[in-house]
């Protein structure tokens, strides 16, 4: 079986931006093809475009060494949708008996959209391991599969929604991860030390789409099998820096507790250190000092806003304050923190968003990342857009990216009272201020990670890096200037507007 991760739309982030943004091998469909290959004894086939682009040439090579009946597998999020319906559509023309199966986020939301063109036969829902081991044997046999749990597809030219599949319980279930599959190109990402050790998280923040994938339903692995995972990324693989990317590391303290202790005892804090995600009302001294112990050197959490009445609105459950006293008490204890912040929420105002801004400044953060608020199909967000009918989608869905703001105008959504020109403006001025300042530097120096912990700097700087960072940097200046005229504008227009209004009333 093939599985492809489809390239991001060409026209949601400039090639120079990419350059510098974390990568890491895709979890998600590592996890699927290592659970192929215990359960259904399947021959697997990766291929990553973040990585490697697939030519026309390449992909019917691929599809050549297929074993018949060939299967392909495409995992997508919203902003490669467009490119994996293009494979798709590809795969097809080259042969219309290949299966061509799609999962992750936004197909789980919008099987339909997947379904319409004609090039999808299958859209998995959800969870897809179980799902996709059911698939690979009815498909291989030529059996039907039309009454298996969590797929979409196509019969008689409507589409049939069968009934969801339950979470996995035990993800102990689910093979250790099979970080073979991309050892070849452990020099072209970023990052090869990250690993999952659980699945889901219990809050329902609105703007949150992993939800659509594991609910609110937290489960995690064995310790023993995480330090297993652990062991063999400082042993085979070599890594010095391991990263739990994980929907919400913090929910189970018993657990991390005794994650901690295993990896002290293991004496894998000397040979690497450690980086969580995890929710500040999670963090207290007795976490930090353990996690300290065992070598977690940096923090990174989401804290959205500066003002505690948009916490209440994008039910965060968490106040301003406990984000600022974990940020406070990790720097007591020298662990590093990265942050991101959103502008853009709903009812945001201006004086929110410079409240949000001054706050970064004021707390000891090591890097920050400023981003407008992207409503993903799937989020309350989402339906709150639709509702207020502010819900812009361009074709491709090219603007659901975090970084549009930097390539285009018409960002996915903006506040009622907020004009975007402005608001992709103070975005822009908070992301430049920020590290366009001696604090900023010396976090891009010091600091394994910057930009909110999406942006990944060379460990040694060459000639071409330096020729490419001098390249950003004029793409983004070039931006903000027209993005400053925009906003300028607007606000003059704006005032003279108000002024006319004035007058006729008296």
């Amino acid at each position: 079986m093939l599985f492809i991760l489809p390239s991001m739309n060409i026209r949601s982030q400039n090639a120079l931006i990419t350059n510098f943004v974390y990568t890491s091998f895709p979890s998600g469909i590592g996890f699927l093809a290592g659970y192929l290959r215990k359960y259904n004894s399947a021959d697997i086939t990766v291929i990553d475009e973040h990585i490697r682009s697939v030519t026309d040439q390449k992909l019917i090579e691929l599809l050549g060494q297929l074993a018949c009946p060939r299967i392909v597998g495409l995992s997508c999020l919203t902003v490669t949708l467009k490119r994996g319906l293009e494979l798709a559509g590809k795969i097809k023309k080259h042969d219309s008996g290949i299966t061509v199966i799609m999962g992750g986020i936004h197909p789980t939301v919008m099987p339909e959209e997947c379904l319409a063109g004609g090039v999808v036969d299958i859209v998995i829902r959800g969870e897809g391991e179980t799902t996709v081991s059911e698939l690979y044997d009815l498909i291989k046999a030529g059996k039907s599969y039309s009454e298996i749990e969590g797929i979409s597809f196509t019969l008689d030219g409507k589409i049939v929604h069968n009934k969801p599949r339950d979470l996995l319980d035990n993800l102990d279930m689910i093979p250790e991860f099979p970080y073979d599959l991309f050892e070849k190109d452990i020099d072209k990402y970023r990052d090869f030390g990250t690993i999952v050790t659980s699945r889901g998280c219990p809050y329902t923040c609105i703007f949150c789409s992993q939800r659509a994938i594991s609910g609110g339903k937290y489960r995690y692995v064995s310790t023993e099998r995480s330090l297993k995972e652990i062991g063999l990324l400082v042993g085979k693989y070599k890594q010095d820096k391991i990263w739990f990317i994980e929907d919400n590391f913090g929910v189970n303290k018993k657990r991390i507790f005794k994650l901690a202790k295993g990896i002290v005892d293991h004496g894998y804090h000397q040979k690497a250190e450690f980086i969580a995600e995890l929710r500040a009302d999670s963090v207290d001294r007795e976490l930090i000092a353990r996690l300290k112990e065992a070598n977690f050197t940096m923090f990174v959490f989401g804290s959205e806003t500066g003002s505690e009445r948009l916490m209440k609105i994008v039910q965060k459950r968490e106040t301003v304050e406990q984000n600022n006293n974990a940020i406070r008490i990790a720097h007591e204890y020298g662990i590093k923190v990265s942050t991101t912040y959103i502008f853009g929420l709903p009812t945001e105002t201006n004086e929110e968003r410079k409240l949000t801004f001054k706050l970064s400044q004021m707390l000891p953060l090591d890097n920050v990342r400023f981003n407008t608020a992207i409503p993903y199909p799937g989020t309350y967000l989402y339906e709150l857009a639709k509702a207020e009918n502010r819900l812009n989608i361009l074709q491709g869905w090219e603007n659901f990216s975090v970084q549009y703001y930097l390539m285009g105008d018409y960002i996915p959504y903006y506040p009622e009272g907020t004009n975007k020109y402005v608001l992709i403006y103070e975005t822009m001025k908070a992301n430049i201020r920020t590290y366009i300042s001696i604090r900023g530097i010396k976090s891009m120096i010091k600091s394994p990670l910057s930009g909110g912990a999406a942006v990944s700097l060379p460990k040694q700087w060459t000639f071409n890096d330096f020729i490419k960072i001098l390249r950003l940097g004029a793409f983004i200046l070039k931006r903000f200037v027209y993005i400053f005229y925009k906003a300028k504008t607007e606000i003059v227009l704006k005032k003279i507007y108000q002024t006319s209004l004035t007058k006729q009333v008296k």
